[in-house]
């Protein structure tokens, strides 16, 4: 990871008590305005893997929920924007529903090894569309 994305991580964790569904939020919209979504979502991801294996966890990383909760998080911000992360959450609430996700991907798609180690696509329904 570049020293921008990297310091971007380390503020990100210094100003809260863990890693949690927030802070993950916080990452991608972070990284999406430094960054386009490809590019933002590929660092998001490294970010991620780089904590859970500081923590001992790395089988906690899952790269379709990564990259999943990227997209969200970039359509969202085309389309409700905010100036600061608190703003962006004010204008788009339903994105600290860690359950977001089951209106797109089905339990079993997601438990998959495939699903956990590279993209899948939704079964559900598809995700929104990015406008870029």
């Amino acid at each position: 990871m570049r020293g921008q994305d990297q310091a971007i991580l380390h503020e990100v964790l210094r100003r809260s008590d863990g890693f949690g569904h927030r802070e993950h939020l916080e990452l991608a919209w972070r990284y999406l305005d430094v960054h386009d979504f490809s590019q933002a979502a590929d660092t998001m991801g490294e970010a991620i893997r780089q904590v859970a294996a500081a923590h001992g966890q790395h089988a906690k990383y899952h790269h379709t929920i990564t990259r999943a909760w990227a997209r969200c998080v970039a359509v969202h911000q085309e389309r409700w924007p905010g100036d600061t992360f608190t703003e962006f959450l004010d204008h788009n609430p339903q994105l600290l529903d860690s359950a977001l996700l089951s209106h797109f991907y089905s339990p079993e798609r997601l438990r998959t090894s495939l699903a956990r180690e590279s993209y899948v696509e939704p079964d559900l329904r598809p995700l929104p569309s990015l406008d870029q």
